[in-house]
């Protein structure tokens, strides 16, 4: 070997033995500088105790094994929040980004099978939730992947005990994140490219007397998948009275799917939020609703819909929403010694256009609604109203169609002590009206109707009464050129410590007395 040859080699392998030793120095160094960071730098409020730390300055990696981080509560000196994982991985830190572009670049950052709790206490301020985002930062941050693996959350209540929320099997991805100076003081900080999201076994105390639960949800940028939603109230009927001072409805709803699709959100101008999504479908929605009118009754001012949407905090457009084979059931006590009254509307599929705020004054909010009422009877409903309206004004136009008056004895009968003999054959109606009157116009087909009030027992027939009322009811529509009585009312006033539904109802009724006891025309 050449003397030349050999100096070179030696030069070679002693450069090797030095790279690979300054390699190892500096990785001890490294992971020294990060074991006094996690140590002795942090918050004081924060702690992290890990049962070891892995450092590859060649790989740019760093991971916390079996990592444990508390936050004590600044207002309270206790913990507020607890991070238990598998695993902390940050992998991929571009350090000549660093050095020379000045900016932060991680590929990927991941949390393994974290348990998080966070421990609320309703009696801190709530500015002391209030993040205090720094006004500059020193370096860009781009992050190509953040992900959580296998995630379990739980939420709760630090007087109670009690759960406010929780969530297992979560996955959630987001990527190509970004931050600078700019973004930094948006309501949303960063930038991101794209998300997804899943969770199972998803439950939350949904306020004082309800809450929402989800078997499964799958979220991306095109879709919100959701599957078996139920929100309820948490109590039985019977308890749920007894808590009352004011009448509240007790209710159950239950959606064997739920799918938005294309959903979009954010902050417009940064300040004023939005959500919007072109399509929203519900599949097989229940909703059961009870009400106890034995209990006072809550004379609050009530809105109608169209001025809720008008008054919302937010920016809403919907363009689409369908319910598919809905069922709704509403049952209500007036009487202590009878059961509830039920009215049930099954089969029902709804397509409503433009749930929004953000329309123009030319777009109307239309709800096109098919369903079986009671069981037997089919039952067509257009419904209309400008949000823009200031006034409310309103239509509503529904077409009932073969209905046997027996059957609204469930209901009329222990609500109303009056019991229906007959038939309805056909009705239509019209109501026009905005947030303080109405007015109906009603045709009606129908043979042989009779009424039979009742003793306040709600059972036994009151001969006189019957007999009187019966007086001044046209018995069929079959002396009419067409078949049908009609029947009008105007200057219906509205109740408005009472809903829409209210409002309908009284104006049907109005009309309908128009036809039973009127002559006939319009």
């Amino acid at each position: 070997m050449t003397r030349p040859l050999k100096i070179t080699l030696i030069t070679l392998l002693t450069l090797l033995v030095l790279t690979i030793v300054g390699y190892f120095v500096a990785n001890s160094m490294l992971t020294s500088k990060l074991e006094k960071f996690l140590k002795t730098e942090l918050p004081e409020n924060l702690s992290v105790d890990y049962e070891s730390l892995e450092v590859s300055i060649w790989g740019g990696r760093v991971m916390l094994v079996q990592p444990k981080i508390v936050k004590i509560g600044t207002y309270t000196l206790e913990n507020n929040a607890e991070v238990v994982l598998d695993t902390l991985l940050v992998d991929g830190f571009g350090l000549w980004s660093y050095l020379v572009n000045d900016k932060i670049h991680v590929e990927n950052v991941q949390l393994r099978s974290p348990k998080m709790l966070y421990n609320h206490n309703s009696a801190i301020p709530k500015k002391e939730y209030k993040n205090s985002s720094p006004e500059q930062l020193k370096q860009k941050l781009q992050l190509d992947r953040f992900n959580i693996q296998n995630a379990e959350i739980t939420v709760k209540d630090v007087e109670t005990d009690s759960l406010l929320l929780y969530a297992e099997k979560l996955t959630a991805n987001v990527l190509g994140i970004t931050a600078d100076n700019a973004s930094i003081q948006n309501s949303i900080p960063f930038n991101y490219e794209d998300y997804n999201l899943s969770f199972h076994e998803f439950f939350s105390a949904a306020g004082q007397y309800e809450n929402l639960t989800i078997s499964s949800a799958s979220i991306t940028q095109e879709k919100v998948a959701i599957d078996h939603l139920k929100f309820y109230t948490k109590y039985s009927k019977a308890e749920f009275d007894k808590m009352l001072s004011i009448e509240r409805d007790h209710f159950d709803v239950s959606i064997l799917s739920l799918v938005l699709e294309d959903q979009k959100f954010g902050f417009e101008k940064d300040s004023l939020f939005y959500f919007k999504s072109p399509k929203v479908t519900f599949e097989d929605p229940e909703l059961r609703i009870y009400r106890n009118k034995l209990i006072a009754d809550d004379l609050t001012r009530k809105s109608l819909y169209s001025k809720m949407l008008r008054e919302l905090k937010f920016n809403l457009t919907l363009s689409s929403v369908l319910l598919r084979n809905a069922t709704i059931k509403y049952s209500e006590k007036v009487n202590s010694d009878m059961p509830a009254g039920e009215l049930a509307f099954t089969k029902l599929n709804a397509d409503i256009k433009n749930i929004s705020n953000t329309y123009g004054e030319s777009e109307k909010t239309i709800l096109d609604i098919d369903a079986v009422f009671m069981e037997k009877t089919p039952l067509k409903v257009i419904w209309d109203f400008d949000v823009n309206d200031v006034n409310d004004v309103f239509g509503f136009k529904i077409d009932i169609g073969k209905l046997p008056a027996p059957d609204l004895n469930p209901f009329s009968q222990p609500n109303l002590k009056v019991k229906l003999e007959g038939e309805l054959l056909q009705t239509y109606a019209t109501i026009s009206g905005d947030a303080n009157t109405s007015r109906v116009t009603m045709r009606a087909k129908y043979d042989d109707f009779k009424v039979e009030i009742l003793e306040k027992d709600g059972r036994n027939k009151n001969s006189v009464l019957s007999a009187i009322a019966n007086l001044f009811i046209a018995k069929g529509s079959d002396k009419t050129s067409d078949g049908y009585r009609e029947g009008s009312k105007e200057g219906i006033d509205r109740d408005h410590t009472k809903s829409i539904f209210n409002f309908l109802w009284i104006s049907v009724k109005a009309g309908l007395a128009s036809i039973l006891t009127g002559d006939g025309k319009k």
